[in-house]
C-alpha cells in the first residue's frame, strides 16, 4: 500500500521533489549495477542465438561430413522405369546390372459369395443381422470365427451374435482379426484382404465349435471349395515379390526389395525374356554440392561471428533507465538498444578463441593415405580464402560457377572428384573431422563455468546475474529506507517549525495584551 504524505505545509518547501532528487542522486550511483545486469542478459541472448546456429552446424554438417561414407552419393540409370526404379545408398557397388523376371507382390484376398437373407432370394443389406441370414439363430446366441495362417495355426478369433449386423461384422474383422474388411451391399459380398503382401500374408477363416458356427459361415458365403462364386468364397493367394539381378533372385513381401545397398521399387511384372539394364556410378555432382553446401553454411556462421567480434564500439552507450526512455520515442529507444546489442560481443575473448580455432581447423591438413607422409588440405582442391582481407577467412571454391570472384579459375575440386574420388573424400572428411573435434572441445562442459553443448560460459554468466540481482535488491531496499528517513527528517522539521510558530504566536498575544 502506498503512503500518502502531507508535507511542506509550514515550511512551504516542495518536500516530494526534494526527497525525489536526493533519492535519484543515489539511484543514479546504483544504476551501474542494473546496467551490468541488463548488459549481461543481452549478451546471454546473443550467445544463445549464436549457440543454436553453431550447434546446428555441428550436428547437421560436421557430424555428417566427417565420415567418408557419407560423401559416396550414387547415380543410377535404369532403362525401363515403368517396371522398376532403383535407388542406392553409399554402399552400392558401381557397375552395370541386368534385371529379369520381375514379379510384383500381392495381398491375400477372400471375396465371399453373394450373401442372401434366410429366404434365399433377397441380397442382404448392411443393416441385416446374422439372425436375418440364419433363421433359427437367436439374437443373443454367439458363434465364433477363427483366423488361421498359411500353416493352419490360429492367429486370431472373432465372437459374433445373432444381433450383429453385416456392417458390424466387417468392422469387427478389421479390429479383432487385423484384416481389411468391407461389406458391399450393392454387390452383396464381403471383401476381406490382408494388410500386407507376400506368402506370409495368407490366411483362412474357419468356423468355431458352436452348433450354428458353420451355418453362419456358410450364410456369409465364406465357405471355400465350391465352383460357384455366388455361393462360395473366392480366394486369391498372397504372393511374394521377386526380381532376378545378374542371375540372382531376390524376394520380398512387398514391392520394395533391398539388396547390397540397392532398393528396387517394383511397379509391374515383366514379360518372359524381358531384360532391363541399369548402371550404378558415383554421383560427382551430388558429392560436389554436398561440400559446397557445407562451405556455404560454414561461411554464414563465420561471417556472423566476425560481424559480432569486429563490431563498432558502443562505449558511449549505456542501457537506458525508465526516466530516460520516457523522454525518447520508441524508435529512438530501439535504435539506442540495438547499437549496444550489436556490439555486445565485440572483442569477446570466448568468441575470438572460437573463431581462431575453427579457422585453424579448416586450414589443417591430413595424411593421405595414412603413413604415406603426403599431407592434403582444402587448399589442394582449390578451397581457399579470398584476397579480400575484409572477408576474414571466408572460403571459396575456385572454379565454382556461382562464385563471381573465382568462376573463371580451374575447378580442382570437381576434377579431383572425377579422377580420384577416394583420395579427395578421405582428405575432405579428415579435415572436417578436425573441425568437428575442435568444435566438440569448445562446447564441452566445465564445472560451474559451462554446460555441455554450450560455447559460452553460461553457468558463470547465470551466477553473475544472480549476484547482481541480489545486490540490486539490497540497494533498492536501502533506497526505500533512505526515502523514509528523509521524509521523517522533513516531518520533524515541519513539526519543529510548527511548534516555533505556535510559540511565537502565543508570545505575540501576550505582548499585545500587556
Amino acid at each position: 500500500m502506498s503512503t500518502i504524505r502531507m508535507s511542506g505545509m509550514i515550511s512551504g518547501l516542495d518536500t516530494e521533489s526534494l526527497v525525489k532528487e536526493l533519492v535519484n542522486a543515489q539511484r543514479l550511483k546504483n544504476k551501474k549495477y542494473t546496467d551490468k545486469l541488463t548488459t549481461s542478459e543481452w549478451k546471454e541472448e546473443k550467445w544463445k542465438d549464436l549457440n543454436t546456429k553453431l550447434y546446428k552446424l555441428y550436428t547437421d554438417d560436421l557430424s555428417k561430413l566427417r565420415l567418408s561414407a557419407n560423401y559416396a552419393a550414387k547415380k543410377i540409370s535404369v532403362s525401363n522405369e515403368n517396371l522398376v526404379s532403383v535407388t542406392g545408398d553409399n554402399t552400392a557397388v558401381n557397375g552395370a546390372y541386368t534385371i529379369t523376371d520381375i514379379k510384383t507382390a500381392s495381398n491375400h484376398y477372400i471375396t465371399s459369395g453373394v450373401v442372401k437373407t434366410s429366404d434365399g432370394t433377397t441380397t442382404a443389406k448392411s443393416i441385416n443381422k446374422l439372425s436375418d441370414l440364419v433363421g433359427d439363430l437367436g439374437a443373443d446366441e454367439e458363434v465364433t470365427f477363427k483366423l488361421t495362417d498359411a500353416d493352419g495355426k490360429e492367429t486370431g478369433s472373432l465372437k459374433l451374435k445373432g444381433s450383429t449386423t453385416l456392417e458390424e461384422v466387417a468392422f469387427m474383422m478389421k479390429n479383432d482379426l487385423k484384416v481389411n474388411a468391407n461389406y458391399d451391399e450393392k454387390q452383396g459380398r464381403l471383401f476381406i484382404s490382408s494388410t500386407n503382401g507376400g506368402i506370409s500374408s495368407r490366411f483362412g477363416i474357419e468356423a468355431g465349435t458352436e452348433d450354428k458356427a458353420d451355418d453362419v459361415l456358410n450364410a456369409l458365403r465364406l465357405n471355400v471349395g465350391g465352383s460357384d462364386d455366388t455361393v462360395n468364397a473366392t480366394v486369391t493367394q498372397g504372393s511374394d515379390s521377386s526380381i532376378v539381378v545378374n542371375g540372382v533372385t531376390f524376394t520380398g513381401t512387398s514391392n520394395i526389395i533391398t539388396a547390397n545397398g540397392l532398393t528396387f521399387n517394383l511397379k509391374g511384372s515383366s514379360t518372359t525374356g524381358e531384360k532391363i539394364n541399369f548402371s550404378v556410378s558415383n554421383d560427382v555432382d551430388a558429392t560436389y554440392n554436398m561440400v559446397k553446401d557445407f562451405l556455404k553454411n560454414y561461411n554464414a556462421i563465420l561471417k556472423e561471428m566476425n560481424t559480432l567480434y569486429y563490431a563498432a564500439s558502443a562505449k558511449d552507450y549505456a542501457p537506458l533507465s525508465d526516466d530516460e526512455k520516457a523522454e525518447m520515442s520508441d524508435d529512438q529507444v530501439e535504435k539506442w538498444e540495438t547499437k549496444i546489442k550489436d556490439s555486445i560481443l565485440r572483442r569477446d575473448s570466448t568468441l575470438g578463441s572460437l573463431i581462431d580455432s575453427m579457422k585453424l581447423a579448416m586450414t589443417s591438413s591430413v595424411e593421405v593415405p595414412a603413413g604415406s607422409g603426403k599431407s592434403l588440405s582444402f587448399a589442394n582442391y582449390g578451397i581457399q580464402t579470398s584476397k579480400d582481407y575484409t572477408e576474414k577467412g571466408l572460403l571459396h571454391i575456385a572454379g565454382d560457377k556461382d562464385d563471381a570472384e573465382y568462376a573463371s579459375a580451374t575447378n580442382k575440386l570437381m576434377a579431383a572428384l572425377k579422377d580420384d574420388p577416394d583420395t579427395v573424400i578421405t582428405a575432405l572428411s579428415g579435415v572436417v573431422k578436425n573441425v568437428y573435434d575442435t568444435v566438440a572441445k569448445k562446447m564441452s562442459s566445465i564445472p560451474n563455468v559451462r554446460s555441455t553443448f554450450t560455447f559460452y560460459n553460461d553457468k558463470l554468466m547465470d551466477s553473475e546475474q544472480t549476484a547482481l540481482k541480489k545486490r540490486i535488491a539490497e540497494l533498492e531496499d536501502k533506497l526505500t529506507n533512505m526515502e523514509d528517513r528523509y521524509y521523517k527528517q522533513f516531518t520533524a522539521m515541519e513539526k519543529a517549525m510548527a511548534s516555533m510558530q505556535s510559540q511565537s504566536s502565543a508570545l505575540a498575544g501576550l505582548l499585545g495584551n500587556s
